[in-house]
């Protein structure tokens, strides 16, 4: 099961540092159900977001992935928690060495619980 719904996001070199853009993680709606992505009645206290070229998946050794974390997420806007379940990321264009690629987004949450589970969104497509 992937863990947002599948889509794409472009980052062009004309449209640098656009948005900030939100990335939902809904609760479940009561403490039986499997229909949100955080449990029921937890928040999202903390987050850590990463970026690596290609398809990362949960397998992956992320040490032998290219991680772009520090040129394609802008530096000036430190990710965001907003209303308890939306984390806002704003990008920046990470350079031409990397015009034509993809990029996989790893989201480290941290619940009010202290329970930590990584997300992974893809793709970044880079223009």
């Amino acid at each position: 099961m992937l863990d947002f719904d599948e889509q794409s996001i472009d980052i062009r070199y004309f449209t640098n540092l656009w948005g900030p853009y939100s990335f939902a993680f809904p609760p479940c709606s009561s403490a039986t159900a499997n229909d949100g992505v955080i449990p029921y009645g937890t928040t999202i206290q903390t987050v850590s977001v990463k970026a690596y070229i290609g398809n990362v998946t949960p397998s992956a050794t992320l040490a032998s992935e290219t991680d772009i974390t520090a040129t394609l997420i802008d530096p000036a806007y430190t990710p965001v928690v907003s209303a308890d379940t939306n984390v806002l990321v704003k990008f920046q264009h990470p350079g031409v060495a990397y015009k034509g690629e993809k990029a996989t987004l790893i989201f480290e949450l941290t619940l009010d619980t202290n329970a930590k589970h990584p997300f992974y969104f893809k793709y970044l497509r880079i223009r």
